[in-house]
């Protein structure tokens, strides 16, 4: 017994040391690259992702998108939730979004997810975790209908992974930094990714939450401090985005009837903003313009984003 106590504790410590080792391997293998390497990451960072993902060990973000440090900045927890009330999640968006100035938020899930497994069982785990698993319990009573349709636990998962992605990205539409942000002349868009762990494939979901457009009235704030006029903020945003969508994203297959579903909406919301005209003509015109720019540029990162 004792005997195998030590043999466990010597492997353990090999394993360690193999982690440390691996380190030393890959500082060799980054300054034979560029000498210059780690001196250049010291200057700082300018991420353009804020990407929210599990814990899993299995679905390491910049593994999997062949990304360096420095190109996202990266939040994970059990399950990949965005609770409202978390303020360690509330601190990363504010930063990312205020001081990093992100232009994409990702909320990624994956298959074979232990938390969603955990969810979908009605065993405890125990303290805080069963606290935490309770947000997915809620995704799992919404569309329970469906999910006990579906036979194979594996894919049961994966069905409520996406569930739960969805949920995760309404959440942040519904929240206050990134609204302010969007008000502000800083549009974010949020975008729900499942990473399959089987095959390593990343796929990007198509969710109408993918666009701010019909936020429920319930959670749509108005803010008391603008740089320009709500009115003609407004129809800046949704005229100029129309146009763009208009010119350049004329693409089959799903991503079309993704587009035409936020072209429609955009119809209706600027018929809505020509029926409440403002009064508000003295603007000043070096914001707009410069509003103007900010919103074609975002939208323009976008369509490259998903021709890649």
């Amino acid at each position: 017994m004792a005997r195998d106590l030590i043999n466990k504790g010597l492997q353990d410590i090999n394993e360690y040391q193999r982690v440390l080792d691996g380190n030393k391997r890959y500082v060799e293998k980054k300054t034979a690259e560029n000498p210059n390497y780690f001196t250049k990451l010291a200057e700082g960072q300018q991420p353009r992702f804020l990407l929210i993902g599990c814990s899993d060990s299995r679905a390491p973000p910049n593994e999997i998108t062949e990304t360096d440090p420095g190109e996202i900045f990266i939040h994970r927890n059990i399950a990949n939730l965005v609770i409202p009330t978390d303020m360690n999640m509330n601190c990363v968006i504010q930063y990312a979004v205020e001081q990093l100035r992100v232009k994409n938020i990702i909320v990624m899930g994956h298959t074979f997810c232990g938390g969603i497994k955990a969810a979908m069982r009605q065993e405890s785990v125990g303290g805080l975790l069963d606290l935490w698993l309770n947000t997915i319990k809620l995704t799992y009573e919404k569309n329970q209908k469906i999910l006990d349709q579906i036979i194979n636990e594996d894919e049961k998962i994966t069905c409520l992974s996406c569930f739960s992605i969805r949920e995760q990205v309404l959440n942040l539409w519904r929240n206050p930094i990134i609204q302010k942000s969007w008000n502000s002349g800083h549009p974010i868009m949020i975008h729900g990714w499942l990473f399959r762990v089987e095959t390593g494939v990343v796929e990007q979901l198509s969710l109408d939450e993918q666009f701010p457009i019909e936020l429920s009235n319930i959670f749509n704030l108005n803010f008391k401090t603008e740089d320009i006029p709500t009115q003609k903020r407004k129809q800046t945003r949704y005229s100029k985005i129309q146009t763009i969508l208009e010119q350049n994203f004329n693409q089959n297959g799903d991503q079309e009837e993704f587009f035409t579903t936020i072209q429609r909406r955009l119809s209706k919301q600027q018929s809505e903003l020509d029926d409440e005209q403002s009064e508000e003509q003295s603007q000043d015109s070096h914001q707009v313009k410069q509003f103007e720019d900010t919103q074609l540029g975002d939208i323009l990162e976008k369509q490259q984003l998903q021709e890649k």
